[in-house]
């Protein structure tokens, strides 16, 4: 039977006229019409009996009540208009106007059930997440009184006799829906069913509230540079569109840091920035201290804005008092990308930027400060970059190819220092660089090239040369060839490609009044084997004649496994001097050139690259893996570099091996190791062993921490770390093991 009523008591009076006290009106279940009218009552059951003398209205099995967007379903339920309250008993559950669920054996409430009081009651928060208690009273509407309360955001009753892995058990406790937190009196944190903390008082945002002002889980460990600390987040919900971390931790051996971290985001972008800073003395690794106390900080982050749909504008900032300062504290973010130029490894960068891109143009200028972290840098011997500029323009000619024009400038600015003269330099590039592709005959691919380029530059390094411009004019044009030969099987695709490149361009270009300024570490290897222009930057130039020969060669075998290989070489017409020995193009031919690569599936990936000298033996070599297998997964990288390939002052080889990995015990328990060593000099700058435990609701991490490095004051150093989180209480984890 279905009743659809505008005010509940007033439909019982209605009912009971066309009836006889205690009449019996069975009817099977018919669909109920949901209405959002807040004083519609929508009352269902199998059987609804109406005691007209006493005003006592009672409905039995499958009974269902809607208030507006509120419903709930018990499997009796009793309607008293003297009161006016109702009582539902066995199996009872309400379904708020947010789709929260609740759960009782009884409950008698108001007749809109918004007020009332239940027994056996539970609640199913969001997520895993679910609280029960003995009892539990709801006042205003929005305060739920708990007692003998456990709350968990682990999946429950999955198995029988199953306890969740972390569970608070309380005294009392009052679930406020209004302001979306839930707070407890005589608290207990059980790990697996055995209590770890006793709290007299605690709190938590509601799983379901959205973000939340409050405390974060701690990290906690001991370091031999900082002694033991203790790190508390708390979490600051500016407003919906900011937040804020605040991070104090505190530690035996030095002054408190604190951290800060905040974001903030806008209409057209977002601005991200990590923060720290402190009033203490430099120490070594052991914790011994030395020098002023002074205040010591960093700042890290950018932001990025949109202008319109095609331009953009940001800004990068990397900055700390003192270089050292990272490691002695142990601060992550120094390689992180802030912005949309990357600088070298320790060395920090603060840019400007605006970017725009259409369907045929790109443009990006910027400005930069760079900061040196490495012993013996000169912030004054960095330049001051501003501004950069390059914009590039493409023609699509159809047939006959397409031309790209670019135009680059930059201007460098160093100040003086007690040895060098103040330093001024500036440089202006445009190009045109004309392209195609034809096929000709049985599949022979001819692709032509011609470029041209003009350099301008004004150099001013003081006394005694004072300022001097010069300019030069660039070309460059040839022709790369080459033959794909495909095979195809019922199981394995074969491709096999030789390539030729042969070039000619501009002679004893590099003026020795040019400074290299953005091509010192350049290296040809096969990524630029059958370039134009070995050289992709501006300072240095590739001339004359030069000639490039390689094979590549792909087998597909299946579904999932794939080989590749290329191997080649190149020639130069003359020697030139301006290339160092890491260049690859200091001779009339440099080195062999290959490289391989393995893919068998998600499984395991594997690579090399190689540079060969004319005997075959190894001048340069990186090799990588990747595994994903039963229940192993890591990545590792090896390198070897030859002295003749590194900077002149090298003398001997510098090998390393980079590696980390993870065994998975069972689905929850895994353990975890990373290594970064240097075999020439047989130390580990980094070595991190670690056990966790992961579930859908908790992550509890032990790890150990050496670092074997060595820079100035600071040598090895070695901690122990232990971070959690729990599901539904917030937390934090550290990034080796995100």
């Amino acid at each position: 039977m279905v009743l659809r009523l505008t005010c509940l008591a007033s439909a019982m009076v209605a009912l009971s006229a066309g009836a006889t006290a205690a009449a019996q009106t069975p009817a099977p279940p018919a669909p109920a019409t949901v209405t959002p009218d807040s004083d519609v009552v929508m009352l269902r059951a199998d059987v609804i009996t109406d005691d007209v003398k006493n005003l006592i209205t009672i409905a039995e099995g499958n009974v269902e009540v809607r208030v507006g967007k509120r419903v709930m379903r018990a499997d009796r339920l009793v309607y008293d208009q003297n009161k006016p309250s109702m009582r539902a008993q066995g199996h009872v559950q309400i379904v708020d106007e947010e789709g929260g669920v609740q759960f009782a054996d009884e409950i008698e409430a108001d007749e809109e059930f918004r007020n009332g009081f239940a027994t056996r009651f539970s609640a199913r928060l969001g997520g895993y997440s679910v609280v029960t208690a003995a009892s539990a009273v709801r006042t205003d509407g929005t305060r739920n009184s708990l007692e003998q309360v456990v709350y968990t955001g682990c999946p429950v009753c999955e198995e029988n006799g199953s306890t969740p892995t972390w569970s608070l058990r309380a005294r009392r406790a009052v679930q406020n829906t209004e302001t979306q937190m839930i707070t407890y009196q005589d608290a207990v944190l059980e790990i697996k069913g055995v209590p770890v903390l006793y709290m007299p008082y605690f709190a938590h945002p509601d799983p379901s509230s959205k973000r939340r002002s409050g405390l974060l889980v701690p990290d906690l460990g001991v370091s031999s540079k900082i002694g033991p600390f203790y790190e508390q987040p708390y979490y600051w919900a500016i407003s919906p569109y900011q937040d804020m971390i605040i991070s104090p931790m505190v530690s035996t051996n030095v002054n408190p840091l604190i951290k800060v971290d905040y974001r903030k985001k806008f209409f057209s972008g977002r601005i991200d920035l990590e923060s720290s800073f402190t009033y203490e003395q430099e120490f070594n690794s052991d914790g011994d201290k030395f020098g002023d106390k002074t205040w010591r900080s960093h700042l890290y982050g950018g932001g990025r804005f949109n202008i319109d749909q095609n331009w953009q504008w940001g800004f990068g900032v990397e900055h700390q008092s003192d270089d050292l300062y990272d490691r002695r504290y142990d601060i992550d973010g120094e390689n992180d990308l802030h912005g949309l130029f990357a600088s070298q490894p320790r060395q920090l960068l603060t840019q400007l930027f605006t970017t725009g891109q259409h369907e045929d143009f790109y443009l990006e200028t910027g400005a930069f400060v760079f900061q040196g972290l490495r012993e013996g840098d000169e912030d004054a011997r960095f330049p001051k970059v501003a501004p950069s500029f390059f914009a590039e323009k493409v023609f699509d000619l159809g047939k006959n190819g397409q031309i790209a024009t670019d135009f680059s400038a930059v201007g460098l600015f160093r100040d003086a220092t007690l040895t060098l003269p103040k330093s001024d330099r500036a440089r202006a590039t445009a190009s045109a660089n004309w392209g195609s592709q034809y096929i000709v005959g049985p599949g022979l691919v001819v692709e032509p090239f011609a470029l041209g380029r003009g350099d301008f530059y004004r150099i001013d390094d003081g006394p005694p040369t004072g300022a001097q411009n010069i300019s030069r004019f660039l070309g460059v044009a040839g022709a790369q060839v080459s033959y794909p030969f495909i095979r195809h099987g019922d199981t394995v695709d074969i491709i096999v490609e030789p390539v030729a490149m042969v070039a000619y361009g501009t002679n004893d270009a590099n003026d020795p009044r040019i400074p290299n300024e953005d091509s010192l570490v350049f290296e040809q290897d096969e990524s630029n084997l059958f370039k134009p222009n070995a050289v992709t930057n501006y300072d240095l130039w590739e001339g004359g004649g030069r000639a490039a020969v390689g094979v590549s060669a792909t087998a597909k075998i299946g579904k999932d496994i794939e080989l590749s290989t290329l191997f080649g070489r190149r020639w130069r017409q003359e020697a030139d001097p301006a290339f160092n020995e890491l260049s690859n193009l200091t001779g009339k031919k440099s080195d062999y050139v290959a490289s391989v690569r393995a893919q068998f599936g998600p499984a395991l990936s594997t690579g090399a690259r190689l540079r060969l000298d004319d005997n075959l033996e190894v001048n340069r070599m990186d090799l990588d893996a990747n595994v994903n297998f039963w229940r192993i997964s890591g990545n590792a990288r090896y390198f070897k570099v030859n002295r003749n390939t590194a900077v002149p002052t090298a003398t001997t080889t510098d090998e390393g091996i980079i590696w980390s990995g993870e065994l998975r015990a069972t689905n929850h328990w895994s353990a975890v190791v990373s290594q970064q060593r240097n075999i020439t000099q047989r130390e580990d700058i980094n070595f991190s062993l670690g056990i966790g435990y992961r579930d859908e609701c908790a992550l509890f991490l032990l790890s150990y921490e050496r670092s074997g490095g060595r820079d100035r004051t600071l040598g090895p150093s070695e901690g122990i770390r232990f971070t959690f989180t729990l599901t539904g209480l917030g937390g934090v984890s550290d990034s080796a093991f995100d």
